[in-house]
């Protein structure tokens, strides 16, 4: 373990697998401490996808933690999505600097000219618009990128994931890594 706060991502409280922590999202705890740890080892974190913020925290805590080195930017098509992840930001890791966009990930991608080295996907989970977001981020990856409800077979992520990148280096939860 990282730290008391990595540790303690595992022992959070749960309702039907997912983690209840006054933030709207849909966490494992598994995948709660993962994320962290990734973020924790990572400079240039592109999140693509926050919904109200949960994952956001998680990884912003571990930029603090690190020793606030790490830079983030998170996106969300919906305006109102960033300013919920804004106020919990905020609200949890007032120290560290998230860049918020509002923007589809797709067209952020094609226009970002930024490397990452952990990139985390929860964003539109149709088979269409993941296969033509995974061909794209080829230009921008330099490390880690994670695909949440990747398993999940109601959505089109895995299928669409592995006609591009093949087979996920990891299982984590619901997450597809590929490294």
């Amino acid at each position: 373990m990282l730290n008391e706060y990595h540790e303690s991502l595992l022992h959070l409280p749960i309702e039907n697998g997912i983690i209840k922590t006054g933030i709207e999202g849909w966490l494992q705890p598994i995948e709660a401490h993962y994320l962290y740890e990734c973020a924790y080892n990572s400079n240039n974190i592109l999140e693509l996808g926050c919904y109200h913020g949960l994952s956001t925290t998680i990884m912003a805590q571990a930029i603090y933690d690190a020793g606030n080195k790490g830079t983030m930017t998170t996106l969300d098509v919906f305006n109102d999505n960033i300013n919920e992840t804004m106020k919990n930001v905020k609200t949890h890791t007032p120290e560290v600097n998230v860049n918020y966009e509002v923007e589809d990930a797709i067209n952020f991608v094609i226009a970002d000219n930024k490397k990452y080295d952990m990139i985390f996907i929860d964003a539109n989970h149709t088979y269409e618009w993941m296969k033509i977001l995974t061909q794209k981020l080829s230009k921008i990856s330099e490390g880690k990128i994670i695909f949440h409800d990747f398993f999940h077979k109601s959505t089109g992520v895995q299928k669409a994931v592995e006609e591009v990148l093949g087979l996920a280096t990891h299982k984590i939860g619901s997450i597809g890594v590929y490294e």
